[in-house]
């Protein structure tokens, strides 16, 4: 009796709901007291489950038991994810469903990290060798969690919710079930993303037929429409009991897109505001998960001196990007690493360095749609592309040069002069200054985008042309080659959906030659030495960003070290389980060391994919 009293005061705090403008045209206090009230019973089950899973390690079940809990813990958490998530991101992923891995928070100081904790660590846990060892690991991985959802009932219940969010939190479980949940991303042990997929698709559709409550005249042929796409969802989800086998092609076109475009207008014939919780990457205002405009360049430069989409700084960017008067020798510019009929990449294993018949320490990686990242260069020393520019200046291989030197030389160019006057003139007393410089060339850098591709236009409808092998690429990518788990759709790099707000690097066992038969590791190690502080941990040794595949068919050769030629020595590579799948010891690989077992023809139907989202639209003369 006592519970249920409790239950119903926190029912009854949930009914509050936030202030502001009254933009719907029907009431909404009864849908969303419907929501929330199937949220809190949910958020109650999912508790109910945790403490059944901590009380079986905490008794020595048998790991039958165990495991079978662990998949049962994780259902009921999909029932409030998508909610959860969009409120408590930063909870969520650090305690509760974030990946595996050791993570420094940037809510600590730089020197803290948090151990692998939580649902995903759980199902891979639960996976591994039986040994004393590791169902000691799970019963504290069992005993956290239930600490964690314990803190979460008094600090996150009762909650609080607007009808705009619980849309755009709707369209943000549907881009995390494409991208985390039939890839397996979320599942590393159990590989059970279809049915947890299915789960998350059931609870997001119950959420949203509470709307069939007054809902506006011109919406209601919408709404079935909706809903409609919601049972087609299911009915694919609920066919394919085989990871492998999974159409996510057809998924991608029939279940996903639709509904990600039709709920927005849903959302825009009910007048229901566009007004997220907090800032993501995420642009809601779109219809397609593979619009150019998806995600938000422009977050990643927030604290930029101009905002990035200035068109006299992207011009001015553009003529700074070509000079090589910039860098002391006088010969080298951006161009020089970064040819845009090379992919805006050079060609090299290395790139080359001012000095004669010398080479720099990495491979230089396309430019293009670079700026979708909380990370830049290889090794992520820099934390947005104005300091990026900073790094190039100094750098003894590269320009070995001062801001103030450049500026002596722009200075006496009237063109220059000009044109900086134009774009900067009432931000500082000089316009010609070391952030006007890394702020256009930011800019210009930031503008290089490859969204016109085969594969784009196909996903988009803009073509019903797309060559059948590179179907069977892409669900091979996104499915048994788990290829999507660290390059990320829509942009294919590793910054994580569904929201966008962190890169990340991998650990992949680079080698210093392609030997399978005595591979020896390569010496280069990677973030761990990137001068910062935070990232000096033994996990990020030999760890390097994960860039995106777009072009990549364009912009040989690969890896940090240039060490593949071509994209069938690189699948193969993968294939091995990088290198300790090879037999080097990397204690610290995030890339599974178990055999892919892919066939010659289907690492060419992922090549035969991979080769589709090349765009060329960018890859002309660089003049200005």
């Amino acid at each position: 009796m006592k519970k249920i009293s409790i239950l119903c005061i926190l029912l009854f705090s949930c009914f509050f709901i936030l202030s502001g403008k009254k933009t719907t045209v029907y009431k909404t206090d009864s849908i969303l007291k419907n929501i929330v009230f199937d949220y809190t019973k949910n958020f109650y089950k999912f508790q109910k489950e945790v403490n059944l899973l901590d009380a079986l390690t905490n008794k020595k079940a048998p790991l039958k038991d165990i495991k079978s809990q662990v998949r049962n813990t994780r259902l009921a958490y999909k029932k409030i994810e998508f909610i959860f998530d969009y409120y408590q991101t930063f909870y969520n992923t650090t305690y509760i469903n974030g990946a595996p891995l050791p993570k420094i928070s940037e809510y600590f100081e730089a020197t803290k990290v948090i151990k692998p904790n939580g649902l995903q660590a759980l199902d891979e846990a639960i996976f591994e060798e039986n040994s004393l060892e590791n169902k000691q690991h799970i019963k504290k991985l069992a005993n956290k969690l239930k600490e964690r959802v314990d803190f979460l009932l008094k600090s996150h219940l009762p909650i609080q919710l607007k009808s705009s969010q619980i849309i755009e939190s709707i369209r943000s479980g549907m881009v995390r079930i494409f991208t985390l949940g039939i890839t397996g991303y979320d599942t590393p042990g159990s590989v059970n993303g279809l049915e947890e997929s299915l789960v998350s698709l059931q609870s997001m559709k119950t959420a949203f037929l509470h709307y069939n409550e007054g809902i506006n005249p011109n919406a209601i042929i919408k709404f079935h429409h909706i809903k409609r796409l919601f049972e087609k969802g299911e009915n694919s989800l609920k066919l394919e009991n085989n990871f492998n086998e999974f159409d996510r092609m057809l998924f991608l076109k029939e279940v996903v897109n639709p509904l990600y475009g039709n709920l927005l207008e849903f959302q825009n014939l009910n007048n229901i505001t566009l007004e997220p919780y907090k800032k993501h990457a995420q642009n809601y205002k779109v219809k397609n998960i593979f619009d150019a405009n998806f995600i938000n360049s422009d977050f990643y430069s927030e604290l930029v001196y101009l905002p990035l989409d200035n068109k006299k700084t992207i011009k001015l960017g553009k003529l700074l990007f070509n000079d090589p008067q910039l860098s002391n020798s006088g010969k080298m510019s951006c161009l020089t690493c970064h040819d845009p009929n090379k992919g805006f990449a050079d060609g090299l294993p290395k790139s080359i360095s001012n000095k004669k018949g010398g080479f720099g320490a990495r491979n230089a990686p396309t430019i293009l749609n670079a700026g979708y990242s909380t990370g830049y260069f290889l090794d992520m020393r820099a934390s947005n592309l104005e300091t990026q520019v900073a790094h190039v200046i100094d750098n003894p291989l590269e320009f070995n040069t001062t801001f103030n030197a450049i500026i002596n030389k722009l200075n006496k160019d009237p063109k220059y002069l000009a044109l900086f006057k134009d774009a900067y003139k009432g931000i500082t007393k000089q316009n010609i200054n070391q952030r006007s410089i890394s702020n256009a060339i930011a800019a210009y850098v930031n503008s290089l985008k490859s969204f016109k591709s085969p594969f784009d236009r196909y996903v988009r409808n803009e073509t019903t042309k797309y060559p059948e092998n590179a179907k069977r690429g892409f669900n091979l990518f996104m499915g048994k080659g788990t290829c999507a788990t660290c390059h990320f759709a829509p942009i294919f790099n590793g910054t994580t959906p569904p929201f966008y707000l962190e890169s990340e690097s991998e650990v992949l066992g680079i080698t210093q030659g392609f030997d399978s038969i005595n591979p020896k590791l390569d010496t280069d190690l990677g973030r761990y030495n990137n001068g910062l502080i935070g990232d000096k941990q033994p996990y990020f040794k030999n760890s390097f960003k994960t860039v995106s595949i777009r072009n990549a068919d364009l912009t040989a050769p690969y890896m940090h070290n240039g060490l593949f030629y071509t994209l069938e020595d690189v699948l193969e590579f993968y294939n091995l389980g990088g290198g300790e799948g090879m037999g080097i010891k990397v204690k610290n690989q995030t890339l599974s060391n178990v055999h892919l077992n892919l066939s010659k023809q289907e690492i060419n139907d992922i090549i035969a994919f991979i080769k589709t989202l090349s765009d060329t639209s960018n890859f002309t003369t660089n003049k200005s």
